[in-house]
């Protein structure tokens, strides 16, 4: 073969162990940072009003709000915002969502949830509640710290196991969410996860979050998904079973379902969704209300046995799967070169599993050509027979 094929070869193999560790690098150290669009997620002050085309107010939120969002209301019409400008956003209303085909899991009871957990955690964790912390903001011990800890709380005495972690990822910058990041990472690392909440406060108007239950006011939920997030269609669906269920039990429980220009950190896995429990001018105690009564209804809509492997599971799976792969074409790039022809090749190949074929340094196919020290073997003192 000459100098110029190996040559070539071997810059076909260097290109192809570049390219492919370029990739498994990405992949190692994509779980610590954002695919989130740079800026912020929210409104450092203020909130947007949406509204259909005849004016009609849909819901307002502090989050962003860009031309593409869409949202499903309490009654499943899907609307699409098709315009901003300043505080107002209108939205076209594209029909109804179709029902969802039926949930086939058993509900999740009793020994079931013994293998996994539930994982929460605060993005935004300084979120406060005016009436009840006297401020808007608290860095590190935001009101929605309590919020976090009374969902683990119903759900600990349901008997699905809650992890709550409490770091802080102040401050609520456009970084907000790579630093959360590690920390949903670190949840979904501990057990094998049920779902991952990061768990946040609204801002805007308390009315449009507010409604009576039993008597007593309790602050709604809007679950909020990452269009940028490739995960879109299992949190969505999981979403709307969450809401399905909880206002078949609580009638206007959760308001909607947002889906904004984000990531969110959902990525991560199969069933993550942010919930957005009231806004800032609502009482603590009454956001406490709302996330005790959505976490009753989760035994509901978590599969009972079926948590899967984690996404780390996952990623060791994908991981272990890049490896062997170049490994094989590292082996076959190297065979090439070796042999000097396809064919060759092909016969070295079939000498290792046994299957017969010429061997390399056959003549004609024909073992203990010329060159053979002895009958019945070749010219490199192998034996002439097939194994």
């Amino acid at each position: 073969m000459g100098i110029s094929r190996r040559i070539l070869a071997l810059a076909l193999v260097l290109i192809f162990a570049t390219g492919a560790g370029v990739v498994y690098l990405y992949r190692s150290i994509r779980p610590v940072t954002s695919e989130a669009p740079s800026g912020l997620t929210e409104r450092e002050r203020g909130y947007f009003t949406v509204v259909d085309e005849s004016g009609t107010v849909v819901f307002t939120t502090g989050l962003m709000v860009s031309v593409g969002d869409e949202y499903i209301d309490e009654d499943d019409t899907k609307y699409v915002v098709i315009s901003v400008s300043d505080d107002v956003a209108t939205v076209r209303s594209v029909g109804t969502m179709e029902a969802l085909p039926p949930f086939t899991g058993e509900p999740i009871r009793g020994e079931a949830v013994s293998s996994g957990a539930v994982g929460i955690y605060h993005t935004h964790s300084a979120e406060s509640y005016v009436p009840s912390d006297d401020s808007d903001s608290i860095p590190g011990k935001g009101g929605i710290m309590d919020v976090g800890a009374a969902l683990a709380e119903r759900l600990s005495s349901i008997g699905i196991k809650a992890v709550h972690d409490t770091t802080s990822h102040d401050p609520n910058d456009a970084r907000a969410y790579d630093r959360s990041r590690r920390t949903a990472t670190d949840l979904l690392k501990k057990q094998k996860p049920l779902a991952l909440f990061d768990v946040h406060r609204d801002a805007g108007p308390a009315e449009a979050y507010l409604k009576e239950f039993d008597g007593k006011e309790v602050a709604r939920c809007m679950i909020v998904i990452g269009r940028q997030n490739p995960k879109m269609q299992s949190n969505l669906e999981f979403a709307r079973r969450l809401k399905d269920e909880a206002n078949s039990q609580y009638p206007g429980l959760v308001k909607g379902i947002f889906m904004g220009n984000a990531d969110f950190n959902q990525d991560l896995f199969d069933r993550a969704l942010l919930l957005e429990m009231g806004t800032e001018q609502t009482s603590k105690e009454a956001a406490i209300r709302g996330v005790d009564l959505l976490g009753s209804v989760f035994p509901n809509v978590l599969p009972a046995g079926g948590p899967g492997a984690g996404p780390q599971a996952r990623g060791a799976g994908r991981t272990i799967g890049w490896l062997l792969g170049i490994a094989v074409a590292g082996i076959f790039a190297y065979l090439w070169i070796a042999t000097g022809s396809w064919e060759e090749m092909r016969a070295k190949i079939l000498e290792w599993f046994g299957a017969g074929g010429i061997k390399v340094g056959d003549v004609d196919g024909i073992g203990g050509g010329s060159g053979s020290d002895a009958p019945g073997h070749d010219a490199h003192g192998h034996d002439g027979e097939s194994g």
